[in-house]
């Protein structure tokens, strides 16, 4: 069946109310809907919304199930029911998700009027932006210096990628390549000898760079590089910015080099950190996501009792209330930020670790949100050990780039072609209970592991253990367990014959 079916199909049922004409009809279209892709005599998935997909269930009891409780209202795709995933359907739709090697000069004309307006950030720069697009063209008679930043990528986007080639440019097939070596982890080693077997089986003057290292290149002219910041050994400070120059560290004189004497200086340790602010900034370079950056005020629908995007929290909320001016701009950027240690070994037996953070911004529409492409990495923390208490060290160029974007950073808005001030603050953390500990400080473990009781804490010793036992203070007052002390004279004997 043709993708774009799934596309017609009305599913706005789903919002009636129940045991309505719209709903009746509706349930009877998704039994048809299943009957016509699922073996009738097996149990299925039951979408009603208190089974939510996690029960199974035979056709009958399912749309009884979905006539009593309703069906979920966040379930309108229905994957689990032999609709495909929206990725497979959107290939054959016009103007859906863009493949990440088909970026064309339109895009790239978006990315390039941005960079016009990082020069001419005054208030006239709005009104100049039909000619930024044609000066940046304009570029054959003048000095290599003089350039345009994206002249060359430009010039790359429109050459094909060899003699009579209509299907590829060197940009768009240089960006597929580039999109399968990350997908498939192919190595660096594996990537150069792919590179020569296709530049000699193309035809003669083909564009296709001949290494891995020619084709990173145009990663870093696009700004998708990174900034290695090297580090103390003992963790102790960054040589970055004032101390950017030093040899030793000025804490406790280690050598930052691996070999002082040597010819060749090579950090003993080096943290990678991704830019934030320009990444934030990019969003806004094409009309498709800077609108989407703005799902949340003017698409979003607004169901009561249910949470249908972050936007529907009491965190999300509360921050509205205590910064409306924050608020007023539904482009203003809500983030999240989650860290946690790996082996990028994948050996168990080898004790190495590293901690990536991402940054994650949760304007976009759910389904685009939690997508793993916008998990944006700002910093990759070297090992071999977990950074511990000094990960605040590590977290330096971030915070930076936080406290400016709470500033503000003019940026350039594609889909209302005009310029603004764009703000951005984290609003969660999201990693494990030893990771709380190591990103915020505080004690996550012993007497005072509770983060809700604080300075007041429910701990005792117990026999070489440690009891939490005055938890009963948080029931009602008028609950029979509140001033009983069984409660507590039992847990305390059963703690201690164990």
């Amino acid at each position: 069946m043709h993708p774009l079916y799934f596309f017609q199909m009305d599913k706005s049922w789903i919002n009636d109310r129940k045991f309505s004409p719209a709903y009746i009809n509706g349930v009877k279209a998704f039994i048809r809907f299943v009957l016509e892709r699922c073996d009738v005599n097996a149990p299925i998935h039951c979408p009603c919304s208190e089974c939510n997909n996690r029960k199974y269930g035979h056709l009958a009891q399912v749309e009884d199930h979905i006539y009593i409780y309703g069906m979920s209202r966040t379930y309108t795709r229905w994957v689990y029911h032999g609709e495909p995933l929206i990725t497979e359907a959107s290939e054959t739709v016009e103007h859906e998700t863009q493949d990440p090697g088909d970026m064309g000069i339109d895009s790239l004309d978006e990315i390039a009027v941005h960079e016009y307006h990082d020069d001419d950030d005054d208030e006239d720069g709005d009104d100049r932006i039909p000619e930024l697009l044609g000066d940046l063209y304009k570029t054959a008679d003048k000095e290599k210096k003089n350039r345009p930043k994206f002249g060359k990528i430009l010039e790359d986007a429109k050459c094909a990628l060899y003699p009579g080639c209509t299907k590829f440019t060197k940009f768009s097939f240089l960006i597929k390549l580039l999109h399968l070596k990350s997908y498939y982890r192919i190595t660096n080693i594996a990537f150069d000898a792919l590179l020569q077997l296709l530049s000699s089986a193309f035809p003669d003057n083909n564009a296709l760079p001949r290494s891995y290292n020619e084709a990173k290149n145009l990663l870093c002219e696009l700004g998708l590089g990174y900034e290695s910041i090297h580090v103390c050994e003992n963790n102790c400070v960054l040589f970055w910015k004032s101390d950017a120059n030093l040899d030793q560290c000025p804490v406790c004189e280690e050598s930052r080099w691996k070999d002082p004497n040597g010819k060749k200086r090579v950090a003993r340790k080096v943290l990678r950190y991704f830019p934030l602010k320009p990444r934030l900034q990019r969003l806004f370079m094409s009309k498709e996501t800077a609108e989407n950056t703005q799902w949340h005020k003017l698409k979003r629908q607004i169901v009561e009792n249910e949470m249908r995007h972050p936007a529907d929290g009491k965190a999300w909320k509360d921050f509205d209330r205590r910064y409306e001016w924050f608020a007023d701009d539904a482009r203003n950027l809500r983030l999240g930020l989650a860290t946690d240690g790996f082996n990028p070994f994948g050996h168990m037996s080898n004790s190495y670790s590293m901690w990536p953070v991402f940054v994650i911004p949760y304007n976009l529409p759910p389904w685009a949100c939690m997508d793993q492409s916008n998990f944006m990495m700002a910093l990759l923390i070297p090992g071999p050990k977990a950074p511990g208490k000094d990960f605040n060290v590590f977290l330096q160029p971030l915070i930076q780039d936080l406290l400016d974007l709470w500033k503000g950073v003019r940026t350039y808005d594609a889909f209302t072609d005009k310029m603004f001030t764009l703000h951005a603050a984290i609003l969660w953390c999201i990693h494990d209970y030893p990771a709380l500990g190591t990103l915020s400080g505080r004690s996550t473990k012993g007497y005072f592991a509770c983060i809700h009781c604080d300075e007041d804490p429910l701990s005792q010793a117990l026999n070489n253990k440690i009891g939490y036992l005055g938890h009963r203070r948080f029931l009602p007052a008028d609950h029979p367990w509140r001033k009983s002390r069984l409660f507590q004279h039992l847990r305390f004997w059963r703690n201690w014959k164990r």
